[in-house]
């Protein structure tokens, strides 16, 4: 094993040395297992998590103007599970119950930095196109023996804390964002965006993810006004200083956000099959060569 383990370290290092390791990759969908960290299946054969649609969000720092900066908090509570054709699975007894009685709970929250690209106002109708910068996501599992409190939207409590099941980076320049205003007051708008997972994820948690990266591909609706959204805080309870998603009060733009997760698999595409069997195969004939030599 010691041996194997050093041929493939040295075929690793080879194809860096190659520049294999920043070709072109596509994705794939990913079905995985979502667990309560006991072995209790919740539900099997998950492509999607489909988020509260009273999820909230929240513009830091929004001033709608061209090349200008924010943050953007996140916050919602898992409503169920969905299989590849989009039906909704049945998961196990207790979600979103009350943690006293056996209930559980996933909760899913973001911290993303964004930049203004565009501003277009047509007859009092503005839209706003972003870019992300930065930022990461991360899901919680939550129990009576998780430590966590329920999550509460009212007052934005419980949704950072129980198990940490996963930390999601987000990969900066990719996907859309946009926000459209009316002369009423009222707003709507969309946003797709890509994680890459940062570390590990639990596999107690979430077990199926493969291949080399494992990506979050996030998507939501958000809405003006903010209705059964409304919140006094994000991310409230976790008091360490040092904490990724510290507690915000509710001051900006706050949203309503209808959220959905669905894992993706990077897969190298056909041109990278290639290109890293011609690495590979480059790398035999310099052992084999290698070896030859006095």
């Amino acid at each position: 094993m010691f041996a194997q383990f050093r041929l493939t370290t040295t075929l690793a290092a080879g194809a860096l040395a190659l520049g294999l390791s920043s070709v072109a990759q596509g994705q794939t969908t990913t079905d995985v297992t979502v667990l309560d960290g006991n072995g209790n299946v919740i539900a099997n054969n998950v492509r999607s998590f489909d988020e509260n649609e009273s999820g909230s969000g929240l513009a830091v720092g929004f001033t709608g103007q061209q090349g200008s900066t924010f943050t953007f908090l996140y916050q919602a509570n898992v409503l169920g599970f969905v299989d590849a054709n989009g039906t909704a699975i049945p998961p196990m007894t207790g979600l979103n119950s009350s943690f006293a009685s056996g209930g559980y709970e996933y909760t899913v929250v973001a911290r993303i930095e964004e930049t203004v690209t565009s501003v277009n106002t047509v007859n009092g109708i503005t839209t706003v196109t972003f870019e992300a910068t930065g930022g990461s996501a991360s899901i919680f599992f939550d129990n009576a023996a998780s430590g966590g409190a329920k999550s509460v939207t009212s007052t934005g409590v419980g949704f950072d804390d129980g198990h940490l099941v996963g930390t999601f980076n987000i990969v900066e320049g990719t996907g859309v964002s946009n926000f459209t205003t009316f002369p009423n007051g009222s707003g709507i708008g969309s946003t797709l965006y890509d994680f890459v997972v940062s570390g590990a994820v639990d596999s107690n948690y979430i077990a199926g993810l493969s291949g080399p990266i494992n990506d979050l591909h996030f998507t939501s609706n958000q809405n003006l006004p903010v209705g059964t959204s409304r919140t006094t805080s994000f991310h409230n309870g976790v008091s360490d200083a040092g904490d990724l998603y510290p507690t915000t009060p509710a001051t900006g733009l706050l949203l309503k956000v209808d959220g959905s997760n669905t894992f993706t698999t990077a897969i190298p595409e056909p041109e990278t099959y290639a290109l890293m069997l011609a690495g590979l195969g480059a790398l035999g004939f310099m052992t084999r060569r290698r070896r030859r030599q006095p």
